[in-house]
């Protein structure tokens, strides 16, 4: 789903997490195959080292993941409920985004955005990947699109275990400028707002999620 430009306080009973760079993509799990695809489809290849630490992480036979393919490793840091590191974080020069965020003045054009990203994805066999899981959207046979994105959330952490080359994404929730200082730390620039209550509609906008560039002050 892409990101809607409503205001943070317009959003009720929103989640909170710092916004990943990297390349945005479905990992799909079937009975310890792990497949890589695009947001469009495509399937990726490579990544053998990456695709066995998922299948290990896994908790179900059946899993369809969405969230960030990211340079390893991901370094640990003290305060976050899920540890995260520079290395798998933009850098302030970069901005780089997920693909499917809409454009702003802060962001720049969106074909630019997906460049900077290609750029920073590990190249399949010669990089070392990770993978950071932001929403699960299948388990074992069930859709969970019409679920609600706190309990997909739930669901996930009992589904997918951590491991060096695989994360979940920190959560939050209001008030969330607590974070900001240690997520700009890590080199985060924005965060994302997402209702709580809300679906997921592949190939939408989703009028209950945003993301705003975090205030330095």
């Amino acid at each position: 789903m892409a990101f809607g430009h409503k205001a943070p306080h317009k959003i009720d009973d929103p989640l909170c997490e710092p916004l990943w760079g990297g390349r945005r993509v479905l990992i799909e799990v079937t009975a310890g195959r792990v497949d890589i695809r695009s947001t469009d489809g495509a399937e990726v290849e490579g990544y053998e080292v990456l695709r066995e630490a998922i299948a290990q992480a896994a908790f179900a036979d059946e899993l369809l993941l969405d969230g960030s393919l990211l340079p390893a490793p991901l370094r640990d840091t003290e305060g976050a409920r899920v540890r995260v590191g520079m290395d798998s974080v933009k850098s302030p020069g970069d901005r780089v985004k997920h693909i499917f965020i809409g454009e702003s003045p802060l962001t720049g054009k969106r074909e630019a955005l997906q460049q900077a990203d290609e750029a920073r994805t590990p190249a399949p066999g010669n990089e070392p990947a990770a993978f950071v899981a932001t929403d699960l959207l299948w388990i074992d046979g069930q859709s969970l699109l019409d679920v609600p994105l706190l309990e997909r959330k739930r669901v996930l952490e009992s589904a997918l275990d951590e491991r060096e080359l695989v994360r979940r994404t920190m959560v939050v929730r209001p008030p969330v400028e607590s974070w900001f200082a240690q997520w700009r730390a890590l080199g985060f620039e924005e965060v994302t707002f997402k209702g709580a209550n809300g679906r997921y509609r592949p190939g939408t906008v989703a009028e209950d999620w945003t993301v705003i560039v975090m205030p330095r002050r």
